[in-house]
């Protein structure tokens, strides 16, 4: 995407964008904004204040909220950026006590893993919302270590409920457009089941596997030391943080379980392929269709990965 679209993006943007958790994601965002040139006031604030701070100190955030009220005063545009339960309950919050604070035509947004729960609570509450999904991160978290390319050239999910203005969902796209990223519009549902697939079951994946390694104590010992990039690729999503994680798989939990007991079934495939292959208590040499049916997997799932993307 070039510098001239992302520029006007950036200033099609409110004078005021106000971030309700400020960690990783909203970081990044901040700090890809400053570098198309957005000239907003950025405001920040969480409970602890930590991530607002951080970002003060790092020129990502023009100033830090003392409360959510004061953060999001006069903002056109409100980021929520915490986990999926503490967006609920901000919701909830916009809603009611907060709703004095949030400013005529402001558009409210967030940047969550699940988008189901997320927007049909805003739509039942009648908060002018556009779920949105930047579909970019990394194990690493907190705003230092935040990023100004985390977005580029990635999808941004545009989830907005039936009779949405068009005007909130412009402001979101044109936020996730000024970031670098790819807008890309599609519903709560299609996108939870999306996203259970290629995000929420390997996190699953990479958890289990650490679960099934060291429960055994003397086998982990003696594997741990010969751990290398295998490992810890397969492990990357395990060391993620924990509170965002469980929030995740909690809203989303009915589409995970779905892909989950698909995943399963393949397992249990791999199974009866080394079970047939097991003879005796001690080394044997497989014999050629064992091997042949083996590769042919691997050469299977290898070959769905290469596969063109359908448009």
């Amino acid at each position: 995407m070039g510098e001239t679209v992302r520029a006007a993006a950036a200033a099609a943007l409110p004078g005021r964008i106000s971030f309700l958790g400020f960690g990783l994601i909203a970081g990044s965002i901040a700090l890809a904004l400053r570098e198309a040139g957005c000239t907003a006031r950025v405001v920040a604030w969480t409970p602890r204040g930590t991530g607002p701070h951080e970002g003060l100190r790092r020129g990502l955030v023009d100033e830090v909220g003392v409360s959510a009220a004061a953060a999001i005063e006069g903002a056109g545009l409100v980021v929520l950026a915490g986990p999926p339960r503490s967006i609920l309950q901000e919701l909830r919050d916009l809603a009611g006590p907060l709703r004095a604070a949030v400013a005529n035509g402001a558009t409210i947004t967030d940047v969550a893993s699940t988008k189901g729960l997320i927007v049909a609570t805003a739509e039942d509450l009648g908060i002018p919302f556009v779920g949105g999904h930047p579909m970019g991160g990394r194990e690493t978290t907190g705003v230092g270590a935040a990023s100004a390319d985390l977005f580029v050239d990635r999808p941004w999910v545009i989830v907005a409920a039936d009779g949405t203005d068009a005007g909130h969902r412009d402001r979101v796209e044109a936020l996730a457009t000024a970031t670098g990223a790819r807008p890309v519009r599609m519903t709560a549902i299609d996108h939870d089941l999306a996203v259970a697939a290629i995000s929420h079951l390997p996190l699953i994946a990479s958890a289990a596997l650490v679960e099934a390694v060291t429960s055994d104590e003397a086998d982990w010992g003696a594997a741990r030391p010969l751990g290398a990039g295998g490992w810890r690729d397969m492990t990357r999503l395990a060391r993620g943080d924990t509170v965002m994680g469980a929030d995740i798989i909690a809203t989303n939990a009915r589409p995970i379980a779905g892909h989950l007991r698909a995943y399963r079934d393949a397992i249990d495939g791999w199974l009866a392929e080394l079970d047939a292959m097991i003879a005796e208590d001690r080394p044997v040499e497989p014999d050629e269709g064992s091997v042949r049916r083996l590769r042919g997997r691997l050469e299977s799932a290898r070959a769905e990965l290469e596969r063109e993307p359908r448009p």
